[in-house]
């Protein structure tokens, strides 16, 4: 009985994946993470996590632009911001990303799922022990 509700339970995936097979050389993967849609824009992560805004209480407050040599930072709440060489957004596979500041080593692993809106992602960071849901989603710079 349980290995029968085991194999009915949904697995978890990337919304493009539930299109085809998932193989390789399959025409119906959908690719889920595009440096190019991510690169000139900006991006704020939000998420419900009591946790995370416990522990990071300011991330939600800033908006991010990337490019593929640096990240600007802007804090929409204190209006300041800082540039920042060491970061950079790559993807790793069709489905992930990974965020790295290359000063400290730190490495997020941010799984994208697909598009909730035309301006927000499903998305899943993996940081050390921490795995965060959430939303990566366009925000606007509202600075001078």
């Amino acid at each position: 009985m349980m290995l029968t509700m085991a194999g009915c339970a949904p697995q978890e995936g990337p919304t493009g994946y539930k299109a085809g097979s998932g193989g390789p050389g399959d025409s119906y993967i959908v690719e889920t993470c595009d440096e190019e849609e991510f690169l000139g824009s900006w991006w704020t992560i939000e998420t419900n996590n009591v946790i995370a805004n416990t522990l990071v209480p300011a991330y939600k407050d800033y908006c991010t632009y990337v490019e593929e040599d640096y990240v600007f930072f802007w804090n929409t709440i204190e209006q300041y911001g800082f540039y920042n060489y060491d970061f950079y957004w790559k993807c790793a596979n069709e489905n992930t990303m990974y965020i790295v500041n290359e000063d400290t080593g730190d490495k997020m692993e941010m799984r994208i799922y697909g598009k909730l809106s035309a301006e927000c992602y499903d998305v899943k960071i993996t940081y050390g022990f921490n795995v965060i849901n959430g939303e990566l989603c366009s925000c606007e710079y509202n600075g001078p």
